[in-house]
Formats: C-alpha cells, structure tokens, sequence
C-alpha cells in the first residue's frame, strides 16, 4: 500500500483506464480556494414579480446552485447565504468555487483558414492580451485562454476586431446556357424560346449589385479570369447568425445573400473560406457564470417546412428559381419558407440530462436527454409526426436553435439528443447540469466578481509545509532518542501514515486547505499518541518480567481499548462537525471533518497493524537480544527491591 501511495505522489497526474487524478499542483493534491485561488461571486436575489424573497426562496436557491456547482466538479465549494439581520431574510448568495479562474474562448473559421500561431499574436499584439495562449481543439476549433475578461461587451468587441481583421472568401459558380448545334437548332426551331425566356450567365455588375442589396457594398466582386460564370468575392466579416436577441428565426446574411445571388441566376455551387462559423465563451469563471446564474430554457418547436410539391398546378415551383436539391435544403432551413409551432413536450417531462459523446464518424459532444413517460409519449407523438410530414423537429437552447433534425419514424423510450456547433465537452457538460437541476426560484444579478489570488494561499503552504517537515524531523528524532527501537518504529509508521494518508487524498480526491492541514497535523498527533501508549504499554510487560515478544503482545493488547476509544471518540466528534458543516453551509468545517475522519482512521490502523508486525519482526532479529533497547531512557535501570529495617 505504501509503494503504490508513493508511486501515486510521485506522478503528478495518474490516468488509469480513464480514471485520472492529479494534476499541476504539488504532488497532484486537490488544493482549497485559499491554496489554488479560484472565483468569488456574490449575487444578489431579484424575484421577478419585485417583491422580496422568502426564506423559503432563498433556501432553494442556496440548495439549487450547491447541487450544480458540486455536480460541476468543483470539490471544497462555498455557498452561502448573506445580509439580513435577525428578523429579516438574507438577499444575497455568496459563491467561492476553487480552480475556477480566468476565461476560454472556442472559435471556428471556414476551412480552418486561421491558425492558433496568428491568432495568439493578434491576440497579444493588436488586443493587448500578453497572456493569451491559443490551442487547436480536436475537431478543429481553436481555443483561446485568458485571464479574465471584463463581460460579453468586451468578447463582443474582440469578435468584431477579429472579423475585421481576417477576411471572408467566396466563390459562386452559376449553371453555364445551354447552346445547340446548327442541326439540333434547326430541327427545334419551330419550339425555340423568345430571347427573354433563354437562361443568361449574370454579369459582373448584376453580381455587384446583388451584394449592394444586401448591406454589403465593401465586397469585393470579381470574375474569374477564364472561367465562365465564376465569380470571387473577398469581404470582411459574416453574420451566420439565424436568430435575432429576442431568439425568434431569421435569415442569416449568409442566407441573404445567397438568395440575392439566385435572383440573378442559377447557382451551380458556392464555396466559402474564413467564416467564423463558431463564437462560445466558456472555461473557468465564465462557465462557472453561466452555471449558476441561469437555468437553461429547452424548448421543442414543430417545424412545418415549404411544400414538397406546388401548392396548385399554375404556381412555378420550387419558388424564387430554386433548383429541386436547392429547394430539399432550404425549404426546412431558410425562415423564409418555414413555420414554427410549439409542441406538446414539456420541459418539465425531463426526467435526466447527461454529457455524452455521438457515435459517428467524428465524435461529437452532445447532451442526452431522457423523459418520464408523459414526456416520452409527447416525444413520439411528435416525432411521428415530423416523419410522415417530412418536416423538423427544431430544439432550441436559451433562444438558440441547436439542431432541427428529422424522423424516419415515431421514436419510442423517451430518449433524445441534442447537439450544436458551438457545443465543446465543457459546455454539454454545463447544460446537463443546468437541465437537470431545473429552474431557479428567483432571479440573480451578479453584483460583485473577483478572482481570488493563490499567491497568499501558496506562501502559506510553503510555510505550513516547512513548519510541519521541521516538526516530524524533531518528532522523529525525540522518539528514536527516548524510546529506541520502537521510536524508530513509530518513526517509520509515521512516514508510511503520511505517504498514505496523502496518496488517500490525491485518489478519493479530497481537497486540501489550510484547515484541512491542521486536520492532518492533529490526526498526526492521534498517531503519536497511538505509539507512545504501545511503547509504555511494553515497557511496563517487560519489567513485569515478560519475554520480549510476549511483552509486545500484551502491551499491544493493554494499549488498543485506549487507543481504540479515544479514536473513536474523535472520529464521533468528526461526524458532528461534518453534519453541522452541512446543515449551515460551512464547506471549511466540512473539509476539517472530513480530513480529520480520514486522518484518524488510517492512524489507527498504521498504528495498531503496521507497528506491531515491524516490531515483531525486529523482536525476532538478533536486536531481540537486547531487552534494553525497548525500553526508554528513564527506565534504564529496573526499579530495587524494597529494602527492610528493623526498629532501633
């Protein structure tokens, strides 16, 4: 047990089979908000209807953000309530997440036309982020880590400079007329077309005009120099967007301008490069700010998408001169031919939500959802109807569409997912949370944010670490010199206790803070304590005149019911601390509990079972020979017979 704690210490993170722990503190540990810093957030309470809140209001919303910011990961959280006095009720939450510190953002261009190298120094150079480190996600996102950010209104900004600063490229290639032969021309002449009804290539200037309708004269249109009917066009920036603030569908500019562009021909095929497609804020104190101050709104809407087939024999269909493959994408994914309406799936039917990966070809985070049997039935109700329609089921996320897939058929279980381009494994994992810990009572407006500094957390480790190793040096060094061999015992249970009882902490995990060291420190003396009973215990059997192993038996025997109880005693304490820790929301009393549980129940098994199989192996040796070496200093010499005197 001690070479595998110790192999554990010695790997800063260990990943078995999925199962990792550790990481970039010193030895891997779990570290507390006063060890590691982290994020402190204080809200404050706003009812929607304006009146105040309850005490019942903000019991549940304390229990809500508890239960999300634990299932979020984050070990030794605080929550609290704040303000009020005696007779009113608190207003305010107070929430200290370790770990969770500085911002991320995952962005994504068409054709991935940008590298993490250009855009790191456009983020040093130009932005003035000196910290700003870029990194390329596996599906080909990049991620860009900060510090800090100050609100969306300065992400906001950073997305329009970036826009600005690398530009759109797009080409379209228009269906070329088609010309007869003299001989067909001549036998197809009676049925040939006025020259109004021959289809013509657009023109350049048709071309520019097309993007003039849509707001977008900078673009830069040209022909390409030797292929007929293909154009290029340069611009800066482009709104995929396709909802508005309010979350209601619209046409993106993308959209717009493609349907521009089909006013003045048929397109053949467009190509795009250098679209920032994806923009998500996430990562540290910004994920740990969408975690708790909102509930995420699913919504499932019945799409009915554009007839298949014309709605009367005289109306020219597709519309606007949509080829049919045109016509198959846009009459579901362009709001111009589409409806929406609400379904009969309720939110509220969702009975889990989890974090999963898609089975595809590229593996995809997706959210999965799992609804009760009200839920399920809707589910397949409307999915069954989506499918013999043909049209979509659209799912929305706080306003945002998601995905709008459709059916092959009515799906039964009540289980769905959902999916989006800007979802990341940290963000899934945020809406399953949210999803699943259902609606806040009241509303919270953020009121105060700060990053804690783990510097003030650091030094004092560094000291408590110095103090604690000077003091197990004079600790091992007074129990070697006073009670010989078993000080040297008890020296050695003693390191193999605190390679184990850190190698315990780093596996379970259990977070580390101050308190949580002075919970270690006392379990240590519990520990020393253990030891020095034994060895009083066998002194007190050897003088009775007891072999040396018999007199480690009973000694062992004597000093476990006083070790045994006392421990005991403490660990009863523990349980108290830890129940009241949970019933005031005082994480530190918890983390002290908890670490001192720990801590006592391994000194007594190193002290109990580890002690005396190292003292009996010893007693067995030739050192065996030698009763003087069990028995401390003061006890040297064996006490005298009683001397007698007679009466003078």
């Amino acid at each position: 047990m001690v070479v595998s704690a110790s192999f554990a210490l010695a790997v800063s993170e260990v990943n078995i089979f999925g199962f990792v722990r550790g990481g970039d503190s010193p030895l891997g540990l779990t570290l507390g908000l006063d060890l590691e810093g982290g994020t402190h957030l204080v809200y404050k309470a706003m009812p929607d209807d304006g009146r105040e809140p309850t005490k019942d209001d903000m019991e549940g919303l304390r229990n809500i953000i508890d239960k999300r910011v634990n299932e979020f990961g984050v070990s030794e959280a605080s929550v609290q309530l704040l303000g009020g006095g005696v007779d009113s009720v608190p207003d305010r939450v107070l929430v200290q997440i370790p770990g969770q510190t500085g911002t991320a953002i995952t962005l994504k261009f068409d054709a991935d036309t940008v590298t993490p190298e250009t855009l790191q120094a456009f983020f040093r150079n130009e932005l003035g982020r000196p910290e700003a480190v870029v990194t390329r996600n596996e599906n080909g996102s990049l991620m860009v880590q900060l510090d800090d950010i100050q609100g969306e209104s300065e992400a906001d900004e950073w997305r329009d400079a970036i826009i600005s600063q690398y530009p759109v490229a797009l080409q379209v290639g228009y269906v070329l007329p088609q010309v007869d032969s003299p001989a067909d021309a001549e036998d197809d002449a009676e049925d040939s077309k006025s020259d109004e009804e021959i289809p013509t290539l657009p023109t350049l200037d048709e071309v520019r005009g097309a993007f003039t309708s849509v707001g977008r004269s900078d673009a830069v249109v040209d022909a390409v120099v030797g292929a007929e009917g293909l154009f290029s066009i340069l611009m800066y920036g482009m709104d995929v967007n396709t909802t508005d603030n309010t979350g209601r569908p619209v046409l993106g500019e993308n959209q717009r301008i493609m349907t521009a562009l089909r006013e003045i021909g048929t397109v053949q095929f467009t190509s795009s490069q250098g679209t920032l497609t994806q923009w998500t804020l996430g990562g540290g104190v910004q994920e740990a700010k969408n975690l708790i101050g909102k509930t995420a709104q699913l919504e499932f809407r019945y799409r009915e998408c554009g007839d298949v087939l014309a709605p009367s024999e005289d109306m020219p269909w597709p519309p606007n001169g949509l080829s049919q493959d045109e016509w198959a994408i846009e009459r579901c994914s362009n709001p111009a031919y589409f409806t929406e309406s609400a379904t009969e799936i309720d939110a509220a039917d969702l009975d889990d939500a989890f974090p999963d990966i898609s089975g595809g070809a590229i593996p995809r985070p997706i959210v999965t959802l799992v609804f009760n049997d009200d839920g399920g039935k809707a589910f397949f109700n409307v999915t069954d109807r989506v499918s013999r329609q043909d049209d979509r089921l659209a799912i929305y996320l706080d306003g945002e569409e998601l995905v709008a897939p459709s059916a092959r058929a009515g799906i039964t279980g009540g289980r769905a997912i959902i999916e989006g381009g800007s979802f990341t494994t940290e963000r899934v994992r945020t809406i399953a949370i949210q999803l699943r810990s259902g609606a806040l009572p009241v509303g919270l407006d953020l009121i105060q944010e700060r990053n804690v500094d783990a510097v003030l957390g650091k030094d004092s480790l560094q000291k408590s670490l110095i103090a604690g190793g000077f003091g197990l040096i004079m600790l091992v060094v007074f129990m070697v010199a006073y009670y010989k061999v078993p000080g040297v015992i008890a020296s050695i249970a003693l390191v193999a206790y605190a390679v184990l009882l850190l190698g315990i902490f780093k596996m379970i995990p259990v977070t580390l803070t101050l308190s949580g060291a002075a919970a270690v420190i006392l379990s240590l003396g519990f520990a020393v304590d253990a030891n020095v009973l034994i060895a009083e215990r066998t002194k007190e059997e050897l003088r009775s005149g007891r072999s040396l192993l018999a007199a480690i038996t009973a000694g062992f025997d004597r000093a476990w019911p006083s070790i045994r109880d006392g421990n005991v005693s403490t660990i009863i304490v523990a349980i108290v601390l830890f129940w009241f820790g949970d019933r005031f929301s005082t994480s530190v009393m918890q983390g002290f509990a908890l670490t001192l549980a720990v801590g006592v129940l391994l000194s007594m098994f190193t002290a109990f079972f580890a002690s005396r199989l190292l003292l009996r192996l010893i007693a067995s040796s030739r050192i065996g020979d030698k009763p003087n070496w069990f028995v401390p200093v003061r006890d040297q010499t064996p006490p005298s017979a009683p001397t007698s005197g007679g009466v003078s």
